[in-house]
């Protein structure tokens, strides 16, 4: 269905509760090599903290990492951790990380303070600091163990910087600033981003554009964990193998067991949910990533064999990663609820991107069999979701997913995988209402024409039906969504009540749109490993 109008007005909540809380565990830091010896700035001149955010480790309920940059190279960078009734008490080392920006020779420095050991669902107080710098503070609460209590995350995708960078070539739009007071306020868990975070890739002066970007979110992202998944807009050519280098340097995530692809994917456990974040542009067949200003100015592009186009760059070592994932999630009995975030889409009714037949063809199966309950997406720059799918429609040639139901407000996500596009989070360019068909068709990219290095490939893309489509905004250009998780309720089921905020472009206003409710019941089969109408994996 699409949307009538827009509903009740969101409402304000305080954003840092700190009152009647225990005291705080002493956690221990995860050690690494120290860095190579570099030059500092002297103490007296030493760069503020700046772009402080934070992110979770593999298990929420105890482990943290908090992420910072500077200008400079700094001497002693640390944090110091503590509880609000208390203050400071402990000190942790934090690592170095650079990457040199290969369109224009600048040096990044990053910094990241790992916490381990940290008491479940409880409220920290740190700041960071180096010798000559004065400190910058921020929040967080750990995840709850199991489940214990219930709790909200947010998530929206495509969301650039609020004011030009540069020459302006990347986006930016006000909404980019105005939708990180929207999520701070309604006091988030986490955050989960789905991918093309800045489109640096895209600027002139991407290390700026960076700057901006986390600048602007550290206002929420220095008090709650803002989880990524790498988009096509991250792949900045010429920046490490994959292009992916500035990403994984300015984040500390989980670890995936792969140093070479360290953060381009990674799971984590928070509650009764396993939120797993993907890199599609393995597995897409879309050339999302070109950038002719990159191709034009990176001064190694020829020499280095520079390439955007990375289709099936981990060799099949993601797939692998993300079936071990899902079937250790799957024979959990902590784990109810499997959350996929992710970028490009698998379903979309938009002649914008479209989807891609290269996820159906390589992630879908692995979501049917082990019984992912919601994937969460961007690429499109609109609000769209589905109906629970598994399997393919019969007789369908594009892998079409096949909807198991017809209520667009109560869903069960037993039957099949919810999968939401949630892309307006602040790029200039909306999806106009002129890319929806009437009545629905979904678009499909099922190949790309030539191309090279120097010469995008186009996509090209076919149309389908699109019974898999329960509703879409076509009326409000950006948002975010809010999902609030209820781990048991009477009658042995759980639960988590979606709700979808729309705002106008270059209005602060984000007013509930939609909502709905995904529910089943807690008990499960354990005699199937495959679960009924699910595809099957070659």
């Amino acid at each position: 269905m699409d949307n009538k109008g827009a509903g009740q007005k969101l409402s304000r909540r305080q954003v840092l509760a700190t009152a009647g809380l225990a005291g705080v565990a002493i956690p221990l830091a995860t050690q690494r090599p120290a860095a190579a010896l570099v030059r500092r700035a002297d103490v007296a001149g030493a760069p503020q903290p700046e772009q402080v955010h934070v992110q979770f480790g593999a298990d929420a309920s105890s482990q943290v990492a908090v992420s910072w940059a500077t200008a400079a190279a700094v001497s002693r960078p640390r944090l110091r951790l503590g509880a609000p009734s208390s203050g400071f008490g402990h000190e942790v080392e934090a690592e170095e990380r650079t990457y040199t920006e290969a369109l224009t020779g600048e040096v990044v420095w990053t910094y990241h303070a790992r916490l381990d050991r940290l008491r479940h669902d409880t409220q920290y107080i740190y700041e960071v600091l180096h010798d000559g710098a004065t400190p910058v503070t921020g929040m967080f609460r750990t995840g709850p163990r199991g489940r214990s209590r219930g709790f909200r995350f947010t998530s929206f995708g495509d969301q650039s910087v609020p004011a030009a960078v540069g020459l302006g070539l990347g986006p930016w739009t006000p909404n980019a600033g105005y939708i990180v007071p929207a999520v701070e306020s309604l006091d988030p868990l986490f955050h989960l981003f789905n991918g093309d975070l800045c489109y640096a890739n895209v600027s002139d002066a991407p290390v700026a554009t960076w700057q901006s970007f986390f600048n602007n979110n550290t206002r929420s992202a220095a008090n709650r964990p803002w989880m990524p998944s790498a988009g096509n807009h991250e792949n900045e050519v010429g920046n490490g193998p994959q292009g992916y280098l500035s990403y994984q340097t300015r984040f500390e995530l989980p670890d995936n067991g792969s140093e070479e692809f360290r953060g381009n994917w990674y799971a984590f456990t928070v509650g009764p949910i396993r939120v797993i974040s993907l890199n599609n542009d393995d597995v897409c067949l879309q050339d999302g990533a070109f950038s002719a200003f990159r191709r034009d100015h990176v001064p190694t592009y020829v020499s280095n064999g520079d390439n955007p186009y990375i289709n099936g760059y981990s060799s099949g070592a993601q797939k692998r990663w993300l079936e071990r994932e899902l079937a250790e999630a799957r024979r959990s009995d902590e784990i109810d609820w499997i959350v996929v975030c992710m970028h490009q889409v698998s379903m979309s009714s938009a002649h914008f991107n479209g989807a891609d037949l290269g996820i159906r063809e390589n992630w879908l199966p692995l979501f049917d069999q082990y019984g992912v309950d919601l994937v969460v997406a961007g690429h499109e720059h609109h609000f769209e979701r589905t109906f629970p799918v598994r399997g393919i429609l019969p007789g369908s040639t594009l892998l079409t997913p096949a909807p198991q139901g017809t209520d667009p407000y109560l869903m069960d996500t037993s039957t099949g995988t919810v999968h939401m596009i949630i892309g307006g989070g602040g790029h200039s360019s909306a999806t106009p209402v002129s890319a929806f068909d009437m009545p629905h068709d979904g678009v499909l990219i099922t190949s790309v024409g030539p191309g090279s290095p120097q010469a995008q490939h186009s996509a090209i893309t076919t149309t389908e039906p699109a019974p898999w489509s329960a509703y879409r905004d076509l009326q409000t250009p950006y948002g975010f969504a809010s999902f609030d998780v209820v781990p048991h309720e009477a009658g042995g089921t759980t639960s988590i009540t979606v709700t979808h905020f729309g705002a106008d472009k270059g209005s602060s206003v984000y007013s509930q749109r939609d909502q709905f409710v995904m529910r089943k019941s807690l008990e499960r089969d354990d005699q199937h490993d495959q679960l009924a109408g699910a595809a099957t994996t070659s």
